[in-house]
């Protein structure tokens, strides 16, 4: 598995941050990183947005929230707050907007993901 560092970076991903958070194992977080490509939260928060279910927005990006957090996904973990904050504060134009672009920046790293584990 050879992960490409530049690429996951420009994705927003702090890869080196992610390898010095489980320790320097590098394979470790490499195989976290694959095992995320497993997750279909997203999808099933794209689910929830399209119908305007906006208890299941909040459960499943709020659980992606976490997740984003802990593999050093900031870029992602940051737009997935702003999801969360527009939810809470009932902005629903917000919150499309804001998981559009969340969406659209899972769908980036997962095809850096994809592209590295080959």
């Amino acid at each position: 598995m050879a992960m490409d560092r530049d690429t996951l970076t420009e994705c927003g991903v702090c890869y080196d941050e992610g390898v010095e958070k489980f320790l320097g194992e590098k394979e470790l977080y490499n195989e976290l990183l694959v095992n995320f490509l497993t997750d279909n939260t997203f999808d099933e928060a794209k689910s929830c947005v399209e119908n305007e279910d906006y208890e299941g927005v909040l459960r499943t990006i709020h659980a992606m929230k976490s997740v984003t957090g802990t593999l050093c996904m900031n870029k992602l973990y940051r737009k997935c707050c702003q999801v969360v904050d527009a939810v809470r504060a009932k902005e629903f134009a917000c919150t499309r907007s804001a998981f559009d672009e969340a969406y659209g920046m899972y769908k980036t790293i997962f095809k850096a993901i994809e592209a590295g584990k080959e």
